[in-house]
């Protein structure tokens, strides 16, 4: 059981270390496979046969997309997303209570905050997968700058550095999530050699039915924020 135990591990930093080196889904159940095939011959453990993790992705030579490709298929998206439902949330209140938008050069830094974190992310996105303090940290930092940008919020028009209509800004925001999600929710539909493929099964680790509910959740998660916003909002009007 340990051995088993312990070998799982080993497969789960392999197959860790292939995703951020952007090794395609084929490539690395060709890999695994051909690793347990191995490991079942000759009776060893993972890292007796092939060493540490790290070092064993470092050294394949496989088939990878181009560098940083998933900044522009999904970080860019999954950014603008966010800038949409800070924008929308701010607007919400605003309207629910029909008054201008006021906003403050504070709010501005606070929610431009984790937008900057979420930029930079292919700078330390290994150091956050890696290390869970890091992840955490981040998580923490956003949520604190969400918190206090609604604590900052100008109560009078002498203290805000903008006074727009919200309307117009909230539903060009849910527009733009809208947009987004469906965008994502067709390319995930698409067939594409990023699954993790077995190549002794039929079937794909990306193809489970509990795997498309989560990647439909996570492709309307904005949309679906904030319509519970709205929601709460039109409740406390």
């Amino acid at each position: 059981m340990m051995h088993e135990t312990t070998d799982k591990k080993w497969f789960d930093e392999l197959v860790l270390e292939l995703r951020l080196r952007q090794v395609h889904g084929s490539a690395i159940g060709d890999t695994v496979a051909s690793a347990r095939e191995l490991l079942g011959d000759t009776g060893q453990r993972a890292e007796e046969a092939f060493g540490p993790a790290r070092v064993y992705a470092a050294a394949l030579e496989l088939p990878s997309a181009p560098q940083h490709e998933w900044v522009r298929r999904a970080l860019w998206p999954s950014l603008l997303g966010l800038l949409a439902f800070l924008l929308f949330n701010q607007a919400l209140v605003s309207w629910a209570r029909s008054e201008q938008m006021l906003v403050s050069a504070a709010q501005l830094v606070l929610v431009a905050t984790p937008v900057v974190l979420i930029a930079f992310l292919p700078l330390y996105l290994t150091a956050a997968i890696r290390r869970i303090w890091v992840l955490t940290a981040l998580s923490a930092i956003c949520a604190l700058a969400g918190l206090l940008s609604g604590v900052l919020a100008p109560t009078s028009r002498s203290d805000a550095w903008l006074a727009i209509d919200p309307l117009p800004w909230l539903i060009g925001s849910a527009l733009i999530m809208v947009l987004l999600s469906i965008m994502n929710t067709i390319r995930s539909l698409r067939p594409n050699d990023d699954d993790i493929t077995d190549p002794s099964s039929t079937t794909t680790h990306g193809s489970r039915a509990g795997t498309k509910i989560i990647v439909l959740i996570t492709n309307w998660l904005f949309p679906l924020l904030a319509l519970a916003m709205l929601g709460l909002a039109l409740l406390f009007r």
